[in-house]
């Protein structure tokens, strides 16, 4: 990878070039701080809801339609998405589109309509999306536990899309207000990664330096765990699911490193301590996964299965046990299994421009940091098994564990 170049419009929001030579595709990403941490009681639901309402028209595309197809006549990739932090937007297209990928990106966010028609269509979307993860414990439960842990926070609505409840009336000037009320040029940030060089400069300043706003600024967040250790949901299932975990530290914590190393020993790959012992030794479950959560605050390490009712119990003493002894039996060969498994997989990761772009980006708005992805590997490398071993007796403590459990019992 080339070195980056970064750059200020006047207006506040950041941009950064990131050449990758030898590849074809471009990836255009633009990150923003607006997230479900950030909502107040009455606003939950609305950053994940806003996200969907992007792409619904503007003056120079009138319609979805008219926006989908001009993509698809490109051959280009696109989403977005909402996190508990921030969300973002991209096209994936190719060197000779990068300009018109700048300018349709800056179009939807700065002209949509949001016109109440599509806004009335759209909330039915939303609603049958957040029951489709309450149906499905795979996809939904980790949302639940966040919720069980840090629900009970003053602001944050831990359920990214929220509830639906939340959504059933929302309309045209909620989201318009919504909107107004926490998109700000110093918390945006533009990110041209793959087949690019600097003269994307000029054209990101020719697309995002005219928006202009009064900074609001963001509400200040503080995590509160649920004193409650357990939870079941009851739903009609052939299987039980469970997701264990413990409170941990979070993205701002330089001590990461060795949590991540800790989460692929226990269950981040299907060599771990967790995968083996859960399904390779005993068959309990088709999947065991983890999905811990970090935030600048804190955050959570947790591991999800699905498991036959009969057996349920049994699946979850085996967590238990494991994060009852891993401070003491970690070992260094598990570390270093872990950093090979580790750097290989970003590695690899490292020829996709939509991967580059995200972690470029993210790094840049959250943590206001042009980090390289080799020096983030470098820190994973030099991570010992002493720092290991010292995170894993201040966080997996046997009497911190939560548990949540959905079944039909």
């Amino acid at each position: 990878m080339n070195k980056m170049k970064s750059f200020k419009l006047n207006n506040g929001i950041r941009g950064i070039i990131v050449p990758m030579p030898g590849l074809k595709s471009v990836t255009i990403e633009v990150f923003l701080k607006i997230g479900s941490k950030y909502e107040n009681k009455g606003e939950f639901g609305l950053s994940h809801f806003l996200e969907h309402m992007a792409f619904k028209g503007t003056e120079k595309r009138p319609t979805a339609t008219d926006i989908n197809r001009e993509i698809d006549s490109k051959g280009a990739g696109y989403n977005a998405g909402t996190g508990h932090e921030m969300t973002s937007y991209y096209i994936t297209t190719v060197k000779e589109n990068a300009p018109w990928a700048i300018e349709l990106i800056s179009d939807i966010l700065f002209n949509s309509f949001y016109d109440e028609k599509e806004t009335i269509k759209e909330r039915g979307v939303i609603m049958e999306e957040i029951k489709m993860y309450q149906d499905n414990p795979m996809m939904g439960l980790s949302g639940e536990f966040t919720k069980f842990l840090y629900g009970g926070s003053k602001i944050g609505c831990w359920n990214i899309a929220g509830e639906v409840s939340d959504i059933k009336n929302v309309d045209r000037k909620t989201i318009v207000d919504y909107r107004n009320k926490y998109i700000n040029p110093k918390e945006i940030v533009v990110v041209a990664c793959g087949d690019v060089d600097n003269g994307l400069e000029k054209v990101i300043s020719d697309n995002f330096g005219g928006f202009s706003k009064d900074e609001l600024g963001l509400p200040e967040v503080k995590l509160v765990l649920n004193k409650e250790k357990n939870m079941v949901i009851k739903k009609e299932l052939e299987q039980g699911h469970f997701c264990m975990g413990l409170p941990a530290i979070g993205w701002s914590d330089k001590r990461k490193y060795a949590l991540k190393l800790l989460d692929i020993a226990l269950d981040g790959n299907s060599s771990s301590r967790l995968y083996t012992k859960i399904r390779e030794e005993k068959a309990l479950a088709y999947y065991v996964s983890p999905v811990g959560e970090m935030f600048k605050e804190g955050g959570y390490w947790a591991i999800q299965s699905g498991v036959n009712l009969d057996k349920i119990e049994e699946a979850m003493e085996v967590v238990s046990k494991e994060i009852e002894i891993i401070a003491n039996s970690i070992k260094e060969d598990e570390i270093k299994r872990a950093k090979d498994y580790l750097l290989g997989k970003m590695k690899l990761a490292m020829d996709k421009t939509g991967f580059v772009s995200g972690y470029v980006g993210q790094k840049l708005l959250l943590e206001n940091s042009e980090e390289t992805l080799e020096e983030e590997l470098k820190k994973y490398s030099e991570t010992s098994l002493e720092e290991v071993k010292d995170l894993a007796k201040e966080i997996f403590k046997k009497e911190e564990i939560r548990t949540l459990v959905c079944h039909n019992r």
